[in-house]
């Protein structure tokens, strides 16, 4: 998954793609669910729904070993159940273990052929394969057996943005708005095919657009703020970085941006101590990033070569 990243040079270098049954995953936490269906697994054990309810809400709260425990006593009671082999497979891939999760698509295609969201959940899988013409083979697949299937025109047309096909990649995200207008994550992966064809106005045009109806959308907010240091506007830039990291703290990719807007910020302050302040700033920001991950290149970059200043 590619995404944006605002460098020194203010060059794009990349783009956060939601696509797919892989999507961006949001930070909820499904506390009331769990206290929920762990109550009501103690009072009917031997029911099914339960335990797959009480599954969905460990991986929801990334729970994942806990989730996986549920869903499989769920299949203990009933066996031929394809949505949750479906759900097994998506716990495998939030845990990075993609084979185990096309394990469980394909068993759950062979309970029912016509789960076009196994073929979809497939397909993307194939896609992060680079298996393209498997994964473009599941999604058209998934969208003969659901012609209303969102998720399947959201993967295919990321699968079109990673072939370069980036008009036929704006026809699939437009054919979600005539089904679902105030779709989000429609406008959003237009927002990004017009970033790929160069095209600044419409894609922030777009990114807007999601963020009309959904307003802490960090991906969205963090990919005006690129587009916005690319055009010098350092101070709006920083405002939306801010705006992501208000949603997501713990993004390096944005902590990472904000940091060099402010490195870049520094650099036009006339007053020395309004530069140094803004130093400060990216120096306690890439100190973040490196607490979040220690090896992180950049960062250590930046921290080298402001120390050298």
């Amino acid at each position: 998954m590619k995404r944006l990243i605002y460098i020194e040079s203010v060059v794009l270098a990349g783009i956060v793609l939601l696509f797919g049954a892989a999507a961006y995953q949001r930070n909820f936490v499904w506390k009331d669910d769990l206290s929920l269906w762990q109550d009501v697994v103690k009072k009917s054990p031997e029911s099914y729904r339960p335990h797959h309810a009480l599954g969905l809400a460990y991986s929801h709260s990334k729970l994942y070993a806990l989730a996986i425990k549920e869903y499989q006593q769920a299949l203990s009671i009933r066996p031929l159940s394809p949505k949750t082999h479906v759900n097994i497979g998506r716990v495998y891939e939030k845990m990075g273990q993609d084979e185990l999760a096309m394990i469980e698509y394909k068993k759950a295609l062979r309970m029912d052929t016509n789960d076009y969201k196994a073929h979809i959940n497939l397909g993307d899988i194939y896609r992060k394969k680079g298996l393209t013409d498997l994964a473009l083979k599941e999604f058209m697949t998934a969208l003969k057996i659901n012609l209303q299937a969102l998720d399947a025109y959201n993967a295919l047309g990321g699968l079109y943005l990673d072939m370069g096909l980036t008009d036929l990649a704006i026809k699939e995200y437009k054919k979600i708005l005539q089904i679902a207008p105030g779709n989000e994550r429609a406008y959003y992966n237009l927002g990004i095919a017009y970033d790929v064809k160069g095209l600044s106005e419409e894609a922030t045009h777009h990114y807007k657009k999601a963020l009309d109806i959904r307003p802490d959308y960090p991906e969205a907010l963090s990919n005006i703020g690129i587009l916005y240091g690319k055009l010098g506007r350092l101070e709006e830039a920083i405002g939306f970085f801010k705006r992501a990291l208000n949603k997501e703290p713990d993004d390096t990719i944005t902590l990472f941006n904000i940091g060099l807007a402010y490195e870049q910020l520094a650099k036009r302050k006339e007053h020395r101590a309004e530069s140094i302040e803004l130093r400060v700033k990216a120096v306690r920001t890439y100190e973040k990033i490196l607490n979040l991950e220690p090896d992180n290149a950049g960062a250590k970059d930046r921290m080298e070569k402001i120390s050298n200043k």
